[in-house]
C-alpha cells in the first residue's frame, strides 16, 4: 500500500500552462536604475533609469520621473520625461508636454504636444507614402528627403 493512502494509478493534477501575452505591461520603478540591454515582447512604463539600449515588440512609455540615456526601439513610443539618445519606433512616437529630449528621433509618426522640449534630428521613414501624381515616379522627383533640420521646440 502506498504512503499516505494514495493509489497507484492516481495521476498527478496537472498545472494549467499560462500563455504569455503580448499586451502584459510590466513596471520598471521608481528607484531602480538599469545598465545595458533590454528586450523582448510586451509593453513596459520605465518609472526610474535606464542607462543602455532598450528593444521591445510592444509599447514604451517613459514616465514624467523616468531619465533614460542611450537608445530605446519599440512599436509605439511616449515620452513623458527624459531621453538623451536616440528614439526608433516603427509605428509611431508621442512627446507629451513634459517631454525632454535630445538626440535622434525615427518614426513613420510624430507628435509632439505644446511644451514639450526637443534639440536633435527627426527622420520621418513613412514607407506608405504614395507618388505625388500621376506619371511622376520617385526618380523624376529626386530623393526623398528624411531627416528635418535640427530645431528645439519649446513654448516657455
Amino acid at each position: 500500500m502506498p504512503l499516505f493512502g494514495k493509489k497507484k494509478n492516481e495521476k498527478k493534477a496537472e498545472r494549467p500552462q499560462v500563455a504569455v501575452s503580448q499586451n502584459e505591461t510590466s513596471y520598471f520603478g521608481k528607484n531602480l536604475m538599469i545598465k545595458g540591454r533590454v528586450s523582448g515582447n510586451g509593453n513596459v512604463i520605465i518609472l526610474g533609469g535606464l542607462d543602455g539600449e532598450f528593444n521591445l515588440r510592444g509599447r514604451v512609455k517613459v514616465a514624467q520621473s523616468a531619465k533614460i540615456k542611450g537608445e530605446v526601439k519599440a512599436d509605439v513610443i511616449s515620452v513623458n520625461g527624459s531621453v538623451k539618445g536616440s528614439l526608433v519606433a516603427k509605428d509611431r512616437i508621442h512627446l507629451d508636454q513634459t517631454a525632454r529630449i535630445e538626440g535622434q528621433i525615427t518614426t513613420p509618426k510624430l507628435s509632439i504636444s505644446e511644451g514639450a522640449s526637443f534639440d536633435g534630428e527627426i527622420s520621418m521613414n513613412d514607407r506608405s507614402s504614395k507618388p505625388a501624381g500621376p506619371g511622376k515616379t520617385d526618380s523624376a522627383l529626386g530623393p526623398p528627403s528624411t531627416t528635418a533640420p535640427t530645431k528645439k521646440i519649446n513654448d516657455r
